[in-house]
């Protein structure tokens, strides 16, 4: 982001991360875990921070017919306390283990289905929430974009699915992302928190094909 915000001529941007991998990371798995509730605490306790980021999925919204996150709204809720103008997106990733779906439309079946009701969770915890500013946005849509760019042969820069991180699509079996699909990702997150099309920034040159139109089809393909 701090690369990408440049290149966007944002002025000012500054990030704070408390990060755990992987189910960890979810809302409800950080907050229900002291040491990390008090980590996210520190970095909302100044007010200085305008947006959280917070990304999918919650055990509680996957058991529930994904209907509720109290977690999310504990958060919501401290953080606005903290500063009332806080502003909220919260983050649909992609499937874990890529190598379990024959493509990459197999591969998002799940979170395809899950996304709306991420958007209607969103809108649930801001009515909550005084009409606090809450989006949902689908970051695992630009990597579902490259994987079936890949299988499509349009890539020819990519060799593998999993492998090496400047020639695949993903890094292990696991599925975290490759270089492309990590700076695609990010300029859905650009999007996403500053509104700035991935087309007007200047052209990326680290790859042969353009991963800003390829941010702007995933973009268009969960509009």
């Amino acid at each position: 982001m701090t690369e990408v915000t440049r290149l966007a001529g944002i002025d000012g941007h500054e990030q704070r991360v408390v990060f755990r991998g992987g189910a960890n990371g979810a809302p409800q798995a950080m907050w229900e875990d002291p040491e990390v509730q008090a980590l996210i605490k520190e970095q909302l306790n100044d007010g200085a921070v305008d947006i959280v980021v917070l990304i999918c999925c919650s055990e509680e919204f996957l058991q529930t017919d994904f209907q509720r996150d109290q977690a999310l709204l504990e958060i919501v809720a401290y953080a606005l306390a903290q500063n009332p103008e806080t502003r909220f997106r919260l983050a649909m990733p992609w499937e874990d283990y890529p190598n379990e779906f024959a493509t990459a439309a197999a591969q998002r079946a799940r979170t395809d289905a899950a996304y709306p009701r991420y958007q209607l969770l969103a809108e649930s915890v801001s009515a909550a929430s005084g009409g606090a500013e809450i989006l949902a946005f689908y970051h695992g849509a630009a990597v579902y974009e490259i994987r079936s760019r890949f299988e499509n042969g349009l890539i020819p820069e990519l060799t593998g699915l999993i492998g090496a991180r400047t020639s695949s699509v993903f890094t292990d079996k696991k599925g975290h992302a490759a270089s492309m699909a990590q700076d695609a990702g990010t300029l859905i997150w650009l999007n996403a928190i500053y509104g700035f099309n991935p087309l007007d920034l200047p052209p990326m040159n680290a790859y042969d094909v353009d991963i800003r139109a390829i941010a702007t089809a995933a973009l268009s393909s969960v509009e």
